[in-house]
């Protein structure tokens, strides 16, 4: 019987990326990628998982041609798994060569990605909603909110989300905020008000054939704080099926002939309707969440990579498992929120439907690697 090709992870860095990484090596899969320096993030190094790993600079630094030349000088090969969107956009733009290069994925076409935003979807008639947007330059933001209508979302750069609620409060704000990007293109969304509970997302996994083999939806509890508000990445979540949210986005990526993974964010209005917030063509950050409440991603996509048998749609999710952040890579924030003796001690015991992120009960040497990092950031924030 012929050896199971590895896993390839791009970011290993990035806690989100090794936390999924992890649960592949628990899943008895052999576990490679790409990091960005070494010296700075020894848990890759050290962790039991890790087999191989090839020092590359991240894709943002250089450009995709650039990237995908690394990717051939480091000679891996093997299922390549996207966690960021522009890894997502790589994989779709340069899926020839990548698969010259020994990669095995499945990916959307890039017109397809560009499909899926809100902006094109204003004609969409199913059981999901989609909020109003426009994208402008900055000069006519006011104008294109008025448009829109109040409350509304721009949406113009990571962690600089920001709400307004009236026209009166969004002058205000720009006459006291001159050095904002006003020069950056606009992307002015409506608002769906509400808290945070109210948030959901669905995973979803599409063999090439546009079927959806797999799924997990959850629903969020906390975000991270950014620039503008509570508008971050999750950092706390608890497992919960939801069958409209999964039926509604399942009838929405068919639409669109979908391949590959897709994170569909949506949030419940006044109403109780289910509203569009975004499609990521990528596997969520905190996909190690739903692989620790028996999602099976992993072995489904490594299925779909490299077997010629089709796989049966069915949602493994158990929804007996939360989630919370408590490993973060700097770019992250944790869930400090949640910091107490008593999830210190959850973690040391690695308690059952508890997930943390980067954080295995195997992988001992890489979680004092964490640590260590981790004790470095609260005294610094304290």
């Amino acid at each position: 019987m012929s050896q199971k090709l590895p896993f390839i992870f791009h970011n290993l860095q990035d806690s989100q990326v090794f936390a999924l990484a992890q649960a592949a090596g628990r899943a008895n899969y052999d576990v490679q990628g790409f990091i960005e320096d070494i010296k700075s993030t020894p848990w890759v190094k050290k962790s039991t998982y890790i087999s191989q790993y090839a020092e590359m600079p991240n894709l943002g630094a250089v450009n995709k041609g650039v990237y995908a030349l690394n990717i051939k000088k480091a000679n891996m090969h093997g299922v390549f798994v996207p966690l960021v969107d522009d890894i997502a956009e790589l994989m779709a733009e340069y899926t020839p060569l990548l698969r010259k290069y020994g990669m095995r994925f499945l990916s959307v076409h890039p017109s397809q990605i560009e499909q899926s935003n809100t902006y094109y979807l204003q004609q969409w008639q199913g059981k999901l909603g989609i909020p109003q947007t426009a994208y402008c330059d900055g000069t006519q933001l006011l104008e294109t909110a008025k448009n829109i209508g109040f409350p509304v979302i721009i949406k113009s750069f990571r962690h600089g989300f920001i709400t307004f609620d009236d026209a009166n409060t969004m002058q205000n704000w720009f006459n006291n905020n001159p050095n904002y990007p006003f020069h950056l293109v606009q992307r002015v969304q409506q608002y769906i008000s509400g808290e945070t509970n109210r948030m959901a997302s669905v995973q979803l996994l599409f063999d090439e054939n546009s079927r959806p083999v797999r799924g997990f939806t959850t629903r969020r509890i906390r975000v991270s704080q950014t620039m503008y508000g509570p508008f971050g990445e999750t950092i706390a979540a608890k497992a919960e099926w939801i069958p409209e949210l999964y039926h509604a986005a399942i009838a929405l990526l068919s639409e669109l002939n979908w391949q590959g993974f897709a994170e569909v964010e949506c949030k419940q209005d006044a109403s109780g309707r289910w509203q569009l917030l975004e499609i990521n063509p990528r596997l969520s950050g905190w996909a190690c969440f739903a692989e620790a409440d028996g999602a099976g991603f992993l072995q489904a996509y490594h299925h779909l990579c490299t077997e010629d048998t089709q796989l049966e749609p069915t949602c493994l999710q158990r929804s007996k498992t939360t989630y919370s952040r408590m490993i973060a890579s700097t770019m992250h924030q944790p869930d400090w929120h949640n910091l107490s003796w008593s999830t210190i001690k959850a973690m040391y015991k690695h308690q059952a439907n508890t997930c943390f992120g980067a954080w295995d009960k195997h992988d001992k040497a890489a979680n004092r690697a964490w640590l260590k990092l981790m004790c470095k950031r609260f005294i610094t924030k304290n």
